[in-house]
């Protein structure tokens, strides 16, 4: 019997562990099920809003993406259309719920179940928006209004944009780039979305190069808010791993303490020898991982960037990379890259 209940015991403490892993920080894939809708319907931020008409589409979608190669760019149609999607989200007590939008064309004005987010323009740059203060259990329903007129005027400034010309630069409007959703505890590493968000993120860089020798001092630095309703202690741990998954170091920063609703940037450094420098012809790239964990050495949020480090230096009308000059040779790619046929631009 006593056999029974320890082993009874040991699976409940397995669970326990198991949906303390699972509370970490989450990133989703937000492309799916979305619904699009050529044209304009104010009543279609709110959430009881009938959409079961409007075109199922998986993102990125611009919404004239049929006209690619088909029409010259000049007779490209500009106009206002919506997005819509319903989503839920399992769990919300004592969570963060961000939407990240890599970037819509040209105007867009956000919407959460009724409720305004925010206005982003330019068509280029990524924009976040914080959807916990409206977020419910159940059906939520996110909804985007978007403008991709060729003379599109900034409401603020009331100015067009200078790249913005039908004489060069295709115009697939709508939203032909990624989204992800994130949940997060209420205590997190920000996301590098100053756009409407104002925060940084996380950035990691090197200094004190010895290239011959490969060694450098590695740094990272983590934005880190605390939206919960009391002070907050964690520490920092930052973990470096090579382009075969394998360690390479470890390091910590001090304990940190954030009142409710503070923000602060957490950071440590170490010095890491047998390095791969990222050079032209042979793009190393490490794997950080930066978390926070709580009094108990648990991880309540991590963050994982993939970067290389290289040394640079500009002078003389010369380029330095990894102490030696290189010769370079460039091109004038366009300001937006929405090219339904081609992709992203990397």
């Amino acid at each position: 019997m006593k056999n029974r209940f320890f082993f009874f015991t040991l699976i409940l403490t397995t669970l326990f562990a198991l949906s303390t892993h699972a509370a970490k920080r989450q990133k989703y894939n937000f492309n799916s099920e979305w619904r699009l809708q050529v044209g304009d319907f104010p009543q279609a931020k709110t959430a009881d809003f009938n959409d079961n008409d409007w075109k199922q589409i998986t993102l990125p979608h611009a919404f004239n993406e049929d006209e690619a190669f088909k029409l010259p760019i000049s007779q490209h149609t500009d106009t206002v259309m919506w997005y819509r999607k319903h989503f839920r989200v399992k769990e919300l007590r004592g969570k963060k719920v961000f939407v990240e939008f890599e970037g819509v064309r040209q105007g867009g004005e956000f919407f959460l179940n009724g409720h305004y987010l925010g206005l982003h323009e330019n068509g280029v740059m990524a924009i976040g928006f914080d959807l916990t203060p409206y977020m419910k259990e159940g059906d939520n329903v996110l909804a985007v209004r978007i403008d991709n007129n060729w003379f599109y005027r900034e409401k603020s400034t009331n100015s067009k944009y200078q790249w913005n010309d039908r004489n060069f630069n295709a115009n697939y409007g709508g939203i032909p780039k990624n989204v992800f959703l994130y949940v997060t505890d209420e205590v997190y590493q920000t996301l590098p979305l100053y756009s409407n968000l104002k925060t940084t993120g996380v950035y990691i860089y090197a200094t004190d190069f010895d290239i011959k020798g490969r060694k450098a001092k590695i740094h990272a630095e983590s934005e880190v808010k605390n939206d919960s309703r009391e002070a907050r202690s964690f520490s920092y741990r930052v973990t470096l791993t090579d382009a075969d998954g394998k360690p390479v170091k470890t390091f910590h920063g001090g304990k940190t303490v954030l009142k409710a609703g503070e923000t602060g940037t957490v950071k440590a450094a170490a010095d890491v020898s047998e390095l791969h420098f990222w050079s032209w012809g042979y793009g190393y790239l490490y794997t950080v991982n930066t978390a926070l964990l709580d009094d108990r050495g648990n991880v309540f949020d991590e963050v994982v960037t993939r970067t290389g480090f290289r040394k640079t230096k500009f002078g003389r009308g010369k380029v330095w990379l990894n102490d030696r000059v290189i010769q370079m040779k460039g091109y004038a790619q366009r300001t937006s890259n929405e090219w339904p046929a081609v992709g992203l631009s990397v």
